[in-house]
């Protein structure tokens, strides 16, 4: 295979960094992808109250499967907040723009 000129080489890489760019970006900052993300609103406090109240004796028969899940997505609560402590930015870092 015969070696590319420098030029040719600059131009493949340019091209392949815009497709890398295209590919990776987020569609949904983008007003072209097609639907809009309005703004949520809070839950109100009564709301949240009753789901509190309804699940906070997971001993009930009737929440026996959510118990299962509860107890089975524990395991990963380490993992995650290790990977949210990574990407909390420092104080003594600078801002990184990926």
């Amino acid at each position: 295979m015969d070696s590319l000129s420098s030029q040719e080489l600059a131009r493949k890489a340019r091209a392949w960094r815009q497709h890398q760019q295209k590919r990776q970006t987020n569609h949904q900052e983008h007003p072209s992808a097609g639907s809009v993300s309005l703004p949520k609103a809070p839950m109100p406090p009564e709301h949240l109250r009753k789901i509190v109240k309804d699940h906070g004796d997971m001993a009930h028969k009737k929440f026996e499967k959510d118990k299962r899940v509860y107890l089975g997505a524990l395991k990963y609560v380490p993992h995650a907040m290790l990977k949210l402590l990574e990407n909390i930015p420092m104080p003594w870092e600078q801002v990184v723009n990926c």
